[in-house]
């Protein structure tokens, strides 16, 4: 935990505010990066001065309280700044310009996704970029490296001044640069929804009271495991369990077929899948649900945004046991490993919760207590006014 005197200025002193240049996703997008970002400058906004860079219509709020620039003035204005900060995920479409701001103009990196394999080929397969990553990642004989390679996100770590990962295991995956610093992923409720905004959300999707919520956050694509998620269920029905699956966010064309195969065999009415919610309806969604499911294999190396505000909202959480997520503690949410047994330890482990309705409410303290301490906004930004102090990483020209 860092002093409150590391990220202020000497009693008496007049600091020079650090000027940061910041290129991300930003509200209105739909975007997890994009939230993770509204709420990160919010709260360094006090004591930096952060400049945003985008091509989008942002909200309001945004452009009454921050200087907005379009992505074509960056390059004439990054030698004004003390610090760009380029924040990569694995949407092509909201990350492709900032990736080649970042390729061209080094300075501090934050990814979001270790693998950027599949963000890398749909944005610039057969292009000079793609060419250039392929070269700056060395080449390595054996499997572990191997793999390594296949993420294509070591090309612009090599590239970089700074790298900024949300995970001890994302950091080991970079070994030997030392320029890698973790900083976690902070939890927090955007809205806290009322009675009647729940009660509301339960009436449009036919969720009863009388029967045991289990949701998947987020969008819904093969690595969420939703067709084991829903042969569980089956299993809990079938068994006499009431309970109502749902998948609250917007599928992957890949995985509708899945909710037509529920449909077609009768199970409408458990099986539910919400499509793309608002604010209000998602966190709805979070606070109407007994039991939150965030499954990931194969991983791709993401900080899950939606298990830190699960966790915030103290949700018990089963997730995969598995590359980062072995870092939360076996006490705040429950461990599934992918192999022979996945399906007999998910199906016991929503027995349990099923059942006993204590153990949930331990593990709901747990997880708030956890989201408070050591995922709290207060700390996390803390961590960031450091890694951003304009002795730092400085570029002005």
């Amino acid at each position: 935990m860092l002093a409150d005197d590391s990220v202020q200025p000497a009693s008496g002193t007049h600091a020079r505010r650090a000027k940061i240049a910041w290129l991300s996703p930003l509200p209105p997008q739909r975007s997890g990066i994009a939230n993770y970002s509204y709420w990160l400058i919010k709260a360094l906004s006090t004591e930096l001065d952060i400049h945003l860079f985008t091509n989008e219509h942002l909200t309001p709020e945004l452009t009454e309280n921050f200087v907005v620039h379009s992505l074509a003035e960056f390059p004439s204005r990054f030698g004004d700044h003390d610090d760009a900060v380029y924040h990569l995920g694995n949407h092509a479409g909201f990350h492709k310009h900032i990736y080649e701001l970042a390729w061209q103009y080094p300075a501090t990196v934050v990814l979001h996704d270790y693998n950027l394999s599949g963000f890398m080929r749909e944005a610039f397969y057969r292009q000079h970029l793609y060419r250039q990553a392929i070269l700056r990642i060395p080449f390595r004989q054996n499997s572990a490296d191997s793999e390594r390679q296949s993420a294509m996100s070591h090309a612009i770590v090599n590239r970089s001044r700074k790298v900024i990962v949300h995970h001890r295991w994302a950091r080991n995956e970079f070994a030997g640069h030392p320029n890698v610093e973790v900083i976690p992923h902070f939890a927090r409720i955007n809205y806290t929804p009322t009675a009647e905004d729940i009660s509301g959300f339960k009436q449009r999707f036919e969720l009863k009271d009388d029967h045991f919520v289990i949701t998947c956050l987020g969008f819904v694509n093969l690595n969420k495991l939703p067709a084991l998620q829903i042969e569980t269920v089956k299993q809990l029905l079938a068994e006499g369990y009431p309970v109502q699956l749902v998948f609250a966010g917007e599928p992957a064309p890949e995985v509708l077929d899945l909710f037509v195969q529920s449909k077609m065999d009768g199970l409408a009415a458990n099986i539910i899948c919400t499509g793309y919610l608002d604010e209000i309806d998602y966190f709805s969604a979070i606070f109407a649900s007994d039991v939150i499911i965030n499954l990931r294999n194969p991983t791709m190396g993401e900080s899950s945004g939606t298990l830190a505000q699960t966790l915030a909202a103290g949700r018990p959480t089963i997730v995969s046991d598995i590359s980062q997520y072995k870092e939360f503690p076996d006490t705040v949410c429950w461990k599934l490993n992918h192999d022979a047994y996945e399906s007999d330890v998910l199906l016991e482990y929503l027995r349990t919760l099923l059942r006993e309705p204590r153990l949930r409410h331990a593990m709901s303290n747990r997880a708030t207590n956890f989201a408070q301490t050591v995922l709290g906004v207060e700390t996390v930004a803390k961590l960031w006014l450091r890694a951003l102090a304009p002795c730092g990483n400085a570029i002005r020209s």
